[in-house]
């Protein structure tokens, strides 16, 4: 299994994963969804624009997320173009203020957001060919966190030396986010971790688009804000990585 997985940290200032179901208000999600995650990767292996949507679903890339940073939410007011038609888009003079919901890091300006990535493919020959994109740099489009305007980097954070998957018969703490469903009820702990009590936030996001960028199904990705650990009950495998003189334990979903 091992082989299968590729470990990078993805950075950058400002991000905005726009919610679904925001309207006039542009509000974001404080971690990149499933989404945002699988296209970024399709960017970076050169993928066509909605072709890789059945090759990166969830069958083929599982995805886990743990925070090196705290994400904040700042909101800005944006100048948009007021058009109802075409023809109006030149006319530079009508404006609408919209709120834009931006993610910083808690330590914005000092430090940047940083996300560690963690994916599992199913195809090991998949797997072979991103990693030698990430190691050698060859990147065919640049990243950005959620929308255009924010740009963004990607460090290789190495390969997991040992994979070894625990037993889910008893509560297991996770350093990475994971998908609701995955919990078994009535076990996700509030208990202080490390002397800190624990917050945790849930958000509903798509989980993938179908071929033709048909909606697929939704989940609801549990993270925490204080020690970035999650203690609980999982129904799904729990993976004990070790990374360097890292160990760390994760969640796909």
């Amino acid at each position: 299994m091992r082989e299968r997985i590729v470990i990078f940290d993805w950075k950058g200032f400002f991000a905005h994963f726009r919610q679904f179901d925001a309207n006039s208000s542009s509000l974001s999600h404080s971690i990149p969804p499933p989404t945002a995650i699988s296209g970024m990767v399709a960017g970076l292996l050169g993928m066509e624009r909605d072709t890789y949507y059945a090759e990166l679903n969830r069958e083929n890339l599982q995805i886990a997320v743990q925070l090196k940073s705290t994400p904040r939410k700042i909101m800005q007011t944006i100048n948009y173009i007021f058009a109802k038609s075409p023809t109006e888009l030149n006319q530079a003079s009508k404006h609408t203020q919209i709120p834009f919901e931006l993610v910083v890091s808690d330590r914005f300006p000092k430090a940047p957001l940083h996300y560690r990535i963690y994916l599992r493919f199913a195809d090991e020959t998949l797997a072979k060919t991103f990693l030698q994109t990430l190691q050698n740099r060859q990147l065919k489009y640049l990243p950005y966190l959620g929308s255009a305007p924010f740009g963004s980097w990607i460090d290789w954070a190495g390969h997991p030396d040992e994979v070894e998957e625990l037993a889910t018969d008893r509560p297991l703490i996770i350093d990475s986010t994971t998908d609701l469903q995955s919990v078994e009820m009535r076990t996700l702990s509030l208990e202080p971790i490390d002397g800190k009590t624990p917050a945790i936030f849930r958000e509903h996001m798509r989980r993938e688009f179908l071929p033709g960028r048909e909606p697929g199904p939704m989940i609801d990705i549990i993270w925490e804000k204080n020690r970035q650990k999650i203690k609980a009950q999982f129904k799904q495998p729990v993976y004990r990585l070790k990374i360097g003189e890292e160990i760390r334990q994760i969640c796909f979903c």
